[in-house]
């Protein structure tokens, strides 16, 4: 059985919950990503919810949010679902489509991030 620790990426880019919104559009456009993994810090590494450039603008038409005051956790929303190191590929597409995400954090026992599978990888692998 294959294992998405198989095809993860080891070194995911992400922010964490205080990096300001001014640093996570900047890494997004520079990256050509739709959304950044936020964890909760980078020692302990627990996912809490990913970030996007239309919930950064959301949080500035609603609450007049400033670039260098606001915060990932001020407009991030919740991470849906995660996988299991030893979850199988197909274990782990089949949650991806449940929960319509375009990639999903892999994490270890203590439920820290080890890694991320980007769907379109996956996909690929399956075919």
């Amino acid at each position: 059985m294959n294992q998405v620790t198989e095809i993860m990426n080891n070194d995911p880019m992400f922010c964490t919950s205080e990096t300001r919104i001014a640093e996570i559009k900047h890494l997004l456009k520079k990256y050509d990503y739709k959304e950044l993994l936020v964890l909760d810090s980078e020692k302990d590494r627990h996912p809490i919810g990913v970030v996007s450039l239309e919930d950064m603008a959301s949080e500035a038409i609603e609450h007049g949010a400033m670039p260098s005051d606001t915060s990932a956790v001020e407009c991030m929303r919740s991470i849906p679902a995660v996988v299991a190191e030893n979850s199988s590929y197909e274990e782990c597409l089949n949650v991806m489509r449940q929960n319509h995400m375009d990639f999903i954090p892999v994490v270890d026992m203590n439920g820290h991030v080890t890694g991320v599978v980007e769907r379109e990888k996956l996909t690929k692998m399956l075919m």
